[in-house]
């Protein structure tokens, strides 16, 4: 544009030197119109107008000296076309074309003499105008790369934090109770043969489990190490998979459930786990994906919370988890006794359990609320329900 600008305003000048301004208000108003046209690309709008409200004023003068200013018209009607976004800058070529038609009207300058200028008013007009619409869709055409490369990083971030979730459900969840189980049963062993035994399987699984905590890490974008209560890696007692093949959602939740109450008293903790169902036993549940995501987000947390006692629990104290449904949506409650003494102090831990757990739940719309009062910990997680 500076090009454009520069050798307007030389032309200008140019006219200047050759046809001398008879008077005084010309040539002011001729130095006025190229100052504007100097400084429009600062403040394109603004100043076509004013190199606009100079070249009307020269043509309304008596004098048939001084410079055309048709050069920084030009300009100036290019630049409205290009930067203008009202419809109400599109007066301004017929208004120009007008002034131009009764000045030379008044002249007595035959039509066709000048019909050839008016135009060009009009041409360079749509000229910026075209500008103006290559612009636009250049600037669309990069929203949408720029839109397709988020849309295609949030699914990638997404696509990891899935395979994170089901890490840590189907692999470091396993780890975590084989390691806590080999422990208890090297505890427990009379010979030195098992004990060795229990022990190399013991340190495989830790480092094992070490490594799967260092991927999850990865997958969610941190290399951090977590510490506190929340720390947790695995499932108690997730040996199989079978409550995936139950065919209500209580039925499955039941059988977690009660599978875990017995892991977890096999490992010497006492406690009890209910599930309190307000809705009819053969309700369907699994009407739409919306629905199953909710229900398998809540089943994933269960696994999660027994982890969590099995891990951080006091076996001599007391546990009990108790899960709701009913009309208002899901919900679960877990409260136990921390022990000071973890039953897996070389555990890896990463802080990754209940945050992946507590960014899913706000994904559907949920919360995990936790609390740690007295030696006591507390949880309580709601999904509410999306029926209408």
């Amino acid at each position: 544009m500076w090009c454009v600008v520069l050798l307007s305003a030389g032309l200008t000048v140019l006219e200047m030197v050759e046809y001398p301004a008879r008077l005084v208000a010309t040539t002011t108003l001729t130095v006025m119109h190229i100052l504007c046209l100097l400084a429009l690309p600062f403040r394109p709008l603004p100043l076509s107008v004013a190199v606009a409200v100079t070249y009307v004023a020269c043509a309304f003068l008596p004098d048939m000296g001084g410079a055309s200013l048709f050069y920084g018209m030009w300009v100036a009607l290019a630049a409205i076309g290009r930067y203008g976004r009202s419809r109400w800058w599109g007066l301004l070529p017929p208004s120009i074309a007008a002034v131009r038609w009764m000045v030379a009207a008044r002249a007595g300058i035959p039509f066709g003499d000048y019909v050839i200028l008016l135009v060009s008013f009009f041409v360079v007009y749509a000229f910026g105008r075209a500008m103006s619409w290559r612009a636009v869709a250049v600037q669309a055409e990069r929203d949408r790369l720029r839109y397709e490369r988020e849309r295609d990083r949030l699914e990638a971030m997404r696509r990891d934090a899935r395979a994170a979730s089901r890490i840590h459900d189907a692999v470091t969840n396993d780890l975590a109770y084989m390691a806590m189980r080999l422990d208890y049963e090297r505890s427990r062993a009379t010979d030195d043969e098992h004990t060795e035994l229990f022990d190399e399987l013991y340190r495989h699984t830790i480092g094992t489990l070490g490594e799967v905590r260092t991927v999850i890490d990865m997958l969610d974008g941190d290399d951090g190490d977590g510490t506190g209560v929340e720390d947790d890696d695995g499932r108690a007692g997730q040996c199989n998979d079978s409550d995936s093949a139950a065919a209500t959602f209580p039925a499955r939740v039941r059988d977690v459930l009660g599978r875990n109450d017995r892991l977890l008293a096999r490992l010497g903790f006492t406690g009890d786990s209910t599930m309190i169902d307000d809705l009819p036993e053969d309700e369907s549940t699994d009407a739409d994906d919306a629905t199953r995501e909710r229900e398998t987000a809540l089943i994933g947390l269960l696994r999660e919370l027994y982890t969590n006692i099995a891990v951080h629990g006091d076996p001599a104290g007391a546990y009990r988890v108790v899960v709701r449904r009913n009309d208002d949506g899901l919900s679960a409650d877990q409260v136990n006794d921390i022990a000071r003494h973890p039953l897996l102090p070389d555990k890896p831990r990463s802080g990754k359990g209940l945050a992946l757990h507590r960014a899913r739940f706000d994904a559907l719309g949920g919360s995990i609320v936790t609390s740690a009062e007295d030696g006591t910990w507390i949880l309580h997680a709601v999904l509410p329900s999306r029926r209408p």
